[in-house]
C-alpha cells in the first residue's frame, strides 16, 4: 500500500501550484492516501469533507497566507458532494492556487463534479490491484460468506485493513432488528462494525424472502420505532450499497432494481423521505428473487 501513497505524493509535488483530483470507486481508499500523504509532504495542511462557502473562504484564506514548511495543501473529500453555490465559490482559487500550494479533491464520481470543477483539475486515477487482495482471500476464503466479505473488501478500504491485521473468524450473523440499528448510533461505523452489518442484512435478505406482507410490515414499524435517535437516512443508504453487492451475489440480474439502489445512494443531499425509501427497499429486496 505504501506503493499508492508515494505516487499520490510525487503527483502532488510534482503539480504543486495546481488543484488536483483524485478518483477512486472507494471513498475509503481516498481518506487513507490523504491522511498518509498530507503529513509525508507539510505540516500545514487541512483535510476537510463537502465544505461550505465559510470554510471555503477560510481555506483560501490559508493558502494565501507564507508557509513556514515549504508548502501548503487543502484536502476536500467528497468533492462530487459539494454545494453549486460552494463549488462555484472556489472556482477562482481552484484556476490558479498560489504557487506554493495545491488544491486536492477527491471523488468516487467524476461525472458527477461541475464541469467548470473538471475543467481546471488534474486527475489521478487510485484503485487497489487484486494482487494486493491476495492474502485477505486466503485468509476468508474457507468461510461460507466468503464471497461477500471479499466484495465489501474491495469496496471498503478500511475493512481491507481490518481484515489484513485481523484474526477473528467471520461467521454468519443472524439479523437482529435493535442490534441492527444500533450499530449506526456513532457517526461513523467501525471495520468491525460495517462487516457485521453487511453480514447481518445477508441474512435478512433470506429471511425476507419467506416473509408474508404482514410480517414485512411489521418489520418495517419495528425498524422505524428503533430509529428515532439515528441517522436514519445515512442507514438507509448503506443498506442500499450492501444490498447491491448481496443481490449482484445472488444473481439478481434486473437493471432496474440495481438503478433504483444506486439512485439512493448518489442522492447528494439525502434529501429523500427516509420512511417511504425504507418500506420500497425491504418490498424490493423480498421481490427480487422473482427477477
Amino acid at each position: 500500500m505504501e506503493e499508492i501513497a508515494d505516487r499520490v505524493q510525487r503527483f502532488i509535488v510534482q503539480n504543486i501550484g495546481s488543484s488536483i483530483c483524485l478518483v477512486s470507486r472507494d471513498d475509503s481508499l481516498l481518506r487513507w492516501v490523504c491522511s498518509q500523504v498530507a503529513r509525508r509532504i507539510t505540516k500545514e495542511y487541512l483535510i476537510l469533507s463537502e465544505p461550505g462557502i465559510d470554510e471555503i473562504r477560510y481555506f483560501t484564506d490559508f493558502l494565501y497566507t507564507a508557509s513556514d514548511d515549504g508548502y501548503k495543501l487543502v484536502f476536500i473529500q467528497k468533492a462530487d458532494r459539494l454545494l453549486q453555490e460552494a463549488a462555484n465559490s472556489m472556482l477562482k482559487i481552484l484556476e490558479e492556487p498560489p504557487s506554493h500550494s495545491a488544491i486536492v479533491l477527491t471523488t468516487t464520481r467524476f461525472s458527477d463534479l461541475l464541469p467548470t470543477i473538471r475543467s481546471r483539475v488534474k486527475t489521478m486515477n487510485i484503485s487497489v490491484s487484486r494482487e494486493v487482495y491476495d492474502s485477505v482471500w486466503k485468509k476468508i476464503s474457507a468461510y461460507s460468506n466468503a464471497d461477500l466479505i471479499f466484495e465489501l473488501c474491495k469496496n471498503d478500504f478500511d475493512i481491507f485493513i481490518h481484515l489484513s491485521e485481523s484474526t477473528e473468524s467471520l461467521e454468519p450473523v443472524n439479523f437482529e432488528e435493535t442490534e441492527f440499528v444500533q450499530l449506526f448510533s456513532e457517526n461513523e461505523l467501525s471495520a468491525v462494525n460495517k462487516i457485521r452489518a453487511v453480514l447481518m442484512l445477508e441474512d435478512l435478505y433470506k429471511r425476507l424472502l419467506n416473509l408474508s406482507e404482514k410480517e414485512l410490515v411489521q418489520l418495517y414499524m419495528n425498524l422505524m420505532e428503533k430509529s428515532n435517535k439515528i441517522d436514519l437516512n445515512g442507514m438507509i443508504v448503506f443498506m442500499c450499497k450492501a444490498f447491491q453487492m448481496i443481490l449482484e451475489l445472488k444473481g439478481c440480474r434486473d437493471l432496474s432494481v440495481f438503478k433504483w439502489l444506486d439512485s439512493i445512494v448518489a442522492n447528494r443531499l439525502m434529501n429523500f423521505n427516509a420512511s417511504l425509501v425504507l418500506l420500497n427497499l425491504l418490498i424490493l429486496v423480498k421481490r427480487s428473487e422473482k427477477r
